[in-house]
């Protein structure tokens, strides 16, 4: 798949699409304050694989709410041959048109949870059209978009000859029956209404989906079909009732959700008549869709099986009356790749997504899918040790990119673990306070093994224990790997120029850890990272300790000093910074940093003795 996305995606920067389409125009609408109970209709969608829009009869039965508490809807019952078929109302038939007498009176998108599956609830077009009229700053981000790659005229002509006829019906509707009909005002107190929605993945494991529940807090989530074609499409032509799909990961992984189409204008939409995550003003992928076929349940709503097929425009509000997006507009894209290698069977598969840019969620789902990757790859993450090197692209920080390597182990599922810092990085750039940050790509390697890679300092031997400030010291490290013979690590420490006579104790530790004594020693002082900039955060980042690191830093002595030695020893630090910083020396801490092929997980100290220069 990833051959096929390089194929047919270009990520290029503020492209203006210039498209032609059928030009679909709003019918008259039925305005709420009319609709009495006792009125019938008849409801449009798609139920299987013929992709024919299929219509069943509607009997309104009352209003549940005027708005003011909770969102207004409408009660009705469904009837006729395709709800008998489909064993009643499905998943995924959210957003079906539902027309009275030819005018549009909104949206099917819920039912009643575990109550009888052919009532359902109708959210009002008039409440649906606000979501043209709401302003769309996400359509102005500086962001890379997606763009198709170009193609021949003849493999377009083949394309279009080759389309099969979609034939729909007419959208009429019966006359209303001619018994005087009585409004019927419902308790707005009622059972629980369930949207009528699913989450699709496609490429995910069984453990990528638990990891998307947990980052993501997604509960219902169903396997998309493979079969579903891939790619953009430029002349989308939607009608009410057709199946459209909305998504944020794309490509050998992807995420959405399907439903269908209420209204058209243009190229202007509104489907689902319910949120999809309820963010607001998004950048989301708009899909066209093909549903497989129902699946019905005993006493409650059933699932119409489908799966997010072409991109063929931008969602842009994702709101509790539904979504609204723009044909022929393409949503801004984070490009996704990952590596993963088996180094014991020397084998290697790489994965290419891409994600709509939304910056709550490029950090999770960034995670999820180098998460997933190795999941599929590994047999058991279980016992496991994980080197993982990432690269961001971004324009957020000078250098023009952020790149980070580190090593991890554990006992039940190193995965979890080692994209960790891969999503507080993608959350670093996401959250820079000056400006919206461009991310032009994302590059993942991951090597693992199912060998537990880790080591314990067992001993600490200086090359010699009296030394001067700016003097080096090499510092001989003894490791007990795992299960392995001991193994021995030179690690050169510089003694700092400030450094006071007399005892100084130093720490040597893996790079991921706080060492005992410092932590005890920064006890009490209160840290402020709002006050940090954006800039520095990176920095603190990058310079973050890593787990296969040796690091050498100075500890807390056990010397015990009264107050007023104290504040002489700081005092005199002072008096040497300022001197050396006034003879043009550096007063920065050296760094004293190793790399090992284990991840150290203890600390231990030694002692050296600091002379009078």
């Amino acid at each position: 798949m990833h051959k096929l996305l390089s194929k047919l995606f270009l990520t290029v920067a503020l492209i203006i699409f210039s498209l032609s389409s059928t030009a679909n125009a709003m019918p008259e609408i039925f305005p709420l304050d009319q609709i009495k109970s006792g009125m019938n209709g008849k409801a449009y969608t798609v139920v299987d694989g013929s992709g024919k829009i299929e219509s069943f009869d509607v009997h309104i039965v009352g209003l549940t709410d005027d708005g003011k508490i909770s969102k207004r809807m409408i009660m009705a019952e469904a009837s006729g041959e395709v709800v008998r078929r489909t064993g009643g109302i499905l998943q995924g038939m959210s957003g079906s048109p539902v027309y009275i007498d030819g005018k549009l009176v909104g949206a099917l998108s819920a039912v009643l949870k575990e109550m009888n599956p052919y009532t359902f609830f109708i959210t009002p077009i008039e409440d649906m059209l606000e979501l043209w009229k709401l302003p769309d700053p996400k359509a102005q981000v500086n962001h890379f978009k997606v763009a198709k790659a170009e193609e021949s005229e003849e493999e377009k002509s083949e394309e279009e000859t080759s389309k099969p006829e979609n034939k729909t019906e007419e959208l009429t509707e019966e006359e209303i029956s001619e018994e005087e009909a009585i409004e019927e005002e419902l308790p707005e107190e009622i059972s629980e209404t369930e949207e009528m929605g699913a989450f699709y993945l496609s490429g995910f494991n069984n453990d990528g989906a638990n990891f998307l529940r947990q980052t993501l807090g997604l509960k219902n989530l169903q396997a998309a079909p493979s079969t579903v074609e891939r790619g953009l499409k430029f002349d989308a032509n939607l009608k009410p009732g057709s199946a459209l799909g909305v998504a944020i990961i794309y490509g050998d992984f992807s995420l959405g959700a399907t439903g269908t189409v209420t209204a058209v204008e243009d190229k202007k939409i509104l489907a689902f008549g319910h949120s999809f995550l309820h963010t607001g003003n998004v950048n989301y992928f708009m899909t066209d869709a093909s549903v497989i076929g129902p699946i019905s349940g005993a006493n409650t709503a059933g699932i119409k099986l489908a799966g997010i097929g072409q991109i063929i425009g931008r969602i842009n509000q994702d709101r509790d009356t539904g979504v609204a997006g723009i044909l022929g507009t393409f949503p801004a894209v984070v490009p996704v790749t990952v590596t993963i290698k088996d180094t014991a069977l020397d084998k290697e598969e790489t994965y290419s997504s891409i994600i709509a840019y939304n910056e709550n969620l490029v950090p999770k789902l960034g995670a999820s899918i180098a998460y997933t990757a190795l999941s599929k790859m590994a047999d058991t993450l279980a016992e496991s040790t994980v080197d993982i090197d990432f690269n961001i692209k971004t324009d957020s920080v000078a250098s023009g990119e952020i790149s980070r390597k580190n090593m991890f182990y554990n006992s039940s599922d190193v995965g979890q673990v080692a994209v960790l810092e891969l999503m507080q990085a993608l959350n670093l750039v996401c959250s820079n306070t000056k400006q919206e940050s461009n991310i032009f790509g994302v590059n993942v390697n991951i090597s693992f093994e199912t060998e537990r890679r880790t080591a314990s300092i067992v001993s600490i031997s200086p090359d010699k224990k009296k030394v001067k400030p700016g003097e080096t010291v090499n510092l001989t490290v003894e490791l007990q790997p795992y299960r392995k013979p001991t193994e021995k690590v030179v690690v050169p420490y510089t003694v700092p120029l400030t450094a006071r006579q007399g005892n100084l104790s130093l720490e040597i530790h893996g790079g991921a850890l706080v060492p005992v004594t410092q932590a005890m020693a920064n006890a009490g002082i209160v840290t402020a990272d709002s006050n940090k900039s954006y800039e520095d955060k990176i920095n603190d980042f990058l310079k973050a300790g890593k787990n296969n690191q040796l690091v050498v830093e100075i500890g807390a002595s056990n010397e015990t000093k009264t107050d007023k030695e104290i504040r002489r020893e700081i005092a005199q630090a002072k008096r040497a910074q300022a001197r050396l910083k006034k003879e043009g020396k550096s007063t920065k801490k050296a760094d004293s940093k190793v790399e090992t092929n284990y991840i150290i997980d203890n600390v231990m100290r030694t002692t050296l003795s600091v002379e009078k220069v």
